[in-house]
């Protein structure tokens, strides 16, 4: 249950900046009637978020490959010539693959909270 510790602050900032920047910029595509804008994120949003869950695989060495991002769901090991299959317990496995689309729905909203960040930090420095 260790895992609940990476998994808890990703699912968390998740739901952080699709609650704050996410309701901002819809009810500024609202407001604005900008529906491409919308479907374009969502799109985008929708498959980062398969992607991620689902696809993403990487190394972290010459014996060690890790599925999933940013939260590990499997692990293979190169035992002599076979790649052996490693995975956490189910409910975490679930939970990771959860997170990791949480993920990539969200992840389309970090460069307008950037923006919105320099915006306020011009504003301030005026």
């Amino acid at each position: 249950m260790g895992g609940l510790f990476l998994i808890l602050p990703v699912v968390a900032f998740d739901i952080w900046l699709s609650c704050t920047t996410g309701r901002r910029q819809l009810a500024q595509w609202r407001a604005s009637r900008n529906w491409r804008h919308f479907a374009a994120t969502a799109a985008a949003g929708l498959l980062l978020a398969i992607w991620l869950a689902f696809f993403v695989e990487y190394s972290s060495g010459a014996q060690l490959r890790v599925q999933g991002f940013p939260i590990p769901v499997a692990f293979f090991h190169l035992d002599e010539k076979t790649w052996t299959r490693t995975t956490p317990p189910r409910l975490l496995h679930v939970l990771g693959v959860a997170a990791n689309f949480l993920t990539g729905l969200a992840a389309p909203f970090i460069p307008f909270k950037i923006a919105e960040f320099f915006k306020v930090v011009k504003a301030e420095l005026k």
